[in-house]
């Protein structure tokens, strides 16, 4: 079994982006949103492991995979989160599916996981055990 590092990247868009309407009603304002993630960070933390969010905007796609894959060569991670606001976005279908590529090609053994929203990394806290 690998040595863990305790260490998890969390992979998610800017939470001020448009988003759509459907996306605002099930998890609230860009505000309400980054309430979520930071103590979904702070459930994380107290669970032993730290987390490391990367915010990518998705309209500037190739400059935020270029900084992800930095983050993915020079990190050693035990799991890699993208968030449900990267996957349930149609219009940035494109940017989710060049994440994942872009992990799987550059750190193909590190597990993937998938949040259900802001406060639903719930997965991340199993590494500690």
């Amino acid at each position: 079994m690998p040595a863990l590092h305790n260490r998890v990247l969390l992979i998610g868009f800017h939470s001020d982006i448009s988003l759509p309407q459907y996306f605002r009603e099930l998890f609230g304002t860009a505000e309400e949103i980054r309430a979520k993630l930071d103590a979904d960070h702070a459930r994380i933390q107290r669970a032993g492991i730290t987390p490391v969010m990367f915010q990518l905007n998705p309209l500037e796609k190739d400059a935020g995979l270029r900084d992800l894959e930095v983050l993915l060569r020079e990190g050693e991670y035990d799991a890699i989160g993208i968030g449900a606001g990267a996957r349930l976005h149609p219009e940035h279908t494109s940017v989710f599916e060049a994440v994942v590529n872009l992990c799987r090609t550059t750190t193909p053994s590190v597990p993937l996981m998938f949040n259900d929203g802001p406060d639903g990394s719930t997965v991340t806290c199993e590494l500690s055990t």
